[in-house]
């Protein structure tokens, strides 16, 4: 009889668990529609976040919120990067919460044809259909995704998304792909006051970027915040209207920025960036105006024969009105020579580059870009500046045997 008796009395309690329990699961099913082409642009970036391979399966999940005639969807590898991303005009019929398998779901968004999709969940898992197709998804339990972090009103700088994205243009492609003594494989950020400054290098070139932002109450760069590569590009490719504010926070260990549809949360570099200013050139020999786009197809002619793995770079000479672009190839048994007019009446200038190194900055470069060439030595760095708010600083190839 006291057995029954304690069976009773548990009845009420798990009754009421049972109800709890269930009205906690409801939260998570999730009805809405989107428009499919919206809807998979936004997952492929969230999904560029996402680790292709990780001992936290989780981690394989995007995090999808809806509510209010929006989604948010979120992502993290929970040791760089972290990505929140919001897609507006969704008719959201149950708002919820559930974490969705990020690449099976990219995936059946491409193959779908339907402008809209309809996104349905219940406890067994989730559908996603068109008029005459049906995909069905497995969910798990989105409390068990890891928190990614929000950015907080306070203190920051704010810098027009036009100004943001040709600072990030002009010196990502200088970074290192990995670094060892110094924190180099992300890009140097420098605020003080209005003045915004990215810094890139690689060890054997320079890249330095100027700009200006507003400042939000007190906020400026301390030691040597050094964010990710990833994270610049990722932040730049989702750079959008050019006179959209982005928000900027540096904190010590970490970094935010906000636009009106993202925030990304990235951990800095760890390690200290290198002192760039001491490789900025200070004995200038000679000083040559270029064009942008001309140089950019002569180096691209004569890069066809060179090998700079083999140590076989473009070499420049500088005559008088004239700039010579030659290359050659034992191994290939090619030979490039390519003339491109200048204004120059000083004495001849010769210097080789790893083309690659041209390249990289004179396409970021608008075509009719003057900017000027400053000469150290054949064997010393050289530089190009544009205006006052861009510096290329390019260590040469050595010309042993040439």
């Amino acid at each position: 009889m006291q057995t029954n008796r304690s069976s009773s009395a548990l009845l009420p309690l798990l009754q009421a668990y049972c109800i709890k329990s269930s009205s906690i699961r409801r939260t998570n099913l999730v009805k809405a529609k989107f428009d499919r082409e919206a809807f998979l642009q936004a997952a492929n970036v969230v999904n560029s976040v996402v680790p292709s391979r990780t001992p936290r399966p989780i981690l394989e999940n995007l995090r999808l919120v809806v509510a209010d005639n929006t989604a948010r969807l979120q992502a993290t590898d929970l040791e760089t990067i972290g990505l929140t991303l919001e897609l507006r005009s969704v008719q959201v019929d149950e708002p919820g919460d559930i974490l969705l398998p990020a690449a099976q779901l990219v995936q059946m968004l491409r193959a779908l044809t339907d402008e809209e999709i309809q996104l349905e969940s219940s406890q067994r898992g989730v559908t996603i259909s068109g008029e005459y197709s049906e995909y069905e998804l497995p969910i798990e339990d989105p409390e068990l995704y890891p928190e990614v972090a929000e950015f907080e009103e306070g203190n920051s700088h704010q810098i027009q998304a036009e100004v943001l994205r040709r600072l990030i243009e002009r010196v990502s492609f200088a970074t290192a792909q990995e670094s060892f003594r110094y924190a180099m494989n992300g890009v140097l950020w420098e605020l003080e006051g209005e003045k915004v400054r990215l810094v890139a290098t690689d060890g054997r070139r320079l890249a330095v970027a100027d700009g200006i932002g507003m400042l939000h109450g007190k906020h400026a760069s301390e030691g040597t915040p050094v964010v990710p590569t990833r994270a610049m590009t990722i932040l730049e490719r989702n750079l959008g209207d050019p006179a959209e504010p982005v928000f900027v926070r540096l904190r010590a260990q970490d970094c935010l920025f906000r636009t009106s549809r993202l925030v990304l949360h990235a951990r800095l570099v760890e390690g200290r960036f290198p002192p760039y200013r001491e490789v900025i050139p200070k004995n200038v020999q000679a000083k040559v105006t270029l064009t942008a786009g001309p140089l950019l197809a002569a180096v691209r002619q004569a890069a066809v024969v060179a090998d700079p793995e083999r140590g076989q770079g473009v070499d420049l000479t500088f005559h008088k009105n004239k700039l010579v672009i030659e290359a050659s190839s034992q191994e290939r048994g090619g030979r490039a020579k390519v003339q491109v007019p200048i204004e120059y009446g000083g004495e001849k200038l010769e210097v080789r580059f790893n083309p690659r190194f041209l390249t990289d900055m004179l396409s970021v470069l608008d075509a009719d870009q003057e900017l000027v060439f400053e000469y150290q030595g054949r064997e010393k760095a050289a530089a190009f500046r544009v205006g006052s708010d861009y510096l290329y600083v390019v260590m040469p190839m050595s010309r042993e045997g040439a």
